[in-house]
């Protein structure tokens, strides 16, 4: 029990000496000429808040209210911008929801050919980078070219016979109103 207040007392001890330090502890600052002068000259004083306030030498920058890397895009004809929001205004009533097309036949195919086109378009942009890695010798990017070419033209294959079994389902389907 002795040690255990000894060890309180020495804690505290240890803290107050921490706390006086602090406070005696001198502030780091810069003097600056017009400082110099005065309080040498005056002797002990009063000491004031202003003479104790540090001063800053760099004044604080503000940050750009624009983000660094924002882009602006003009309005478009026709283009409406949103009435600001107004405190204890009703909420604005939302535009309707078109009602959802029937998927047919006839829009399966236009949309399967449309996708087949963009993935032979794919298919000959692969084709040409494999004859230039080809050309610079890099055969790592030459095997992993060959591999989405393989895979593309795998897919390809299936939007093609997919597009057929569509296209005789379109001819099948009855004209649209």
């Amino acid at each position: 029990m002795r040690n255990r207040k000894r060890m309180l007392l020495v804690g505290a001890g240890v803290l107050v000496a921490a706390l006086g330090a602090v406070m005696l502890w001198p502030a780091r600052e810069a003097p600056s000429p017009s400082m110099d002068a005065a309080p040498h000259a005056a002797g002990p004083g009063p000491v004031t808040a202003a003479g104790v306030a540090p001063k800053r030498a760099v004044p604080v920058r503000t940050p750009d209210p624009s983000p660094p890397h924002a882009t602006v895009v003009p309005p478009a004809p026709g283009d409406v911008p949103p009435e600001p929001e107004v405190a204890n205004a009703p909420p604005q009533p939302n535009d309707p929801i078109a009602e959802e097309q029937p998927q047919t036949a006839r829009w399966k195919l236009e949309k399967t050919e449309h996708i087949a086109t963009l993935l032979g378009r794919d298919v000959s942009r692969l084709e040409g980078e494999r004859q230039e890695a080809r050309a610079r010798g890099d055969k790592v990017r030459v095997e992993q070219v060959d591999a989405l070419l393989q895979r593309h033209r795998v897919r390809l294959d299936e939007l093609h016979e997919e597009a057929r079994t569509l296209a005789e389902a379109a001819r099948n389907e009855p004209p649209e109103p």
